[in-house]
């Protein structure tokens, strides 16, 4: 597979990496392709939201469904900037931030 994009990525330390990024891969997949850390305690289903990334700059597809519902219905827990990396697939070079701490399940409300 060709590298599409590159992907510039703040991590919660301070560092930042960049690395290919490639369309048919959702962003949860790229950061376990370079070993970041990114918490996903529903295993990618998009039911959890703890998967959330900061988009400072880029195009990403789409919200899908289940991620859309999932932001509607808890709404004052994302931020404007914010997607699941389990469902965002990138569009674009992109340029996101990972949170310094790990977002609470929201399966838990």
């Amino acid at each position: 597979m060709r590298a599409e994009y590159r992907i510039l990525w703040h991590l919660p330390d301070g560092t930042t990496l960049e690395s290919d990024g490639y369309a048919p891969l959702n962003l949860l997949a790229h950061a376990e392709i370079l070993g970041i850390p990114l918490p996903q305690a529903c295993g990618g289903q998009a039911e959890c939201g703890t998967c959330r990334v900061r988009v400072l700059r880029g195009d990403l597809t789409p919200p899908s469904g289940d991620e859309r519902v999932l932001v509607e219905d808890h709404r004052k827990q994302f931020a404007p900037d914010e997607r699941l990396s389990c469902r965002a697939r990138p569009r674009s070079d992109l340029e996101l931030v990972l949170r310094r701490r790990r977002p609470r399940d929201l399966r838990e409300d």
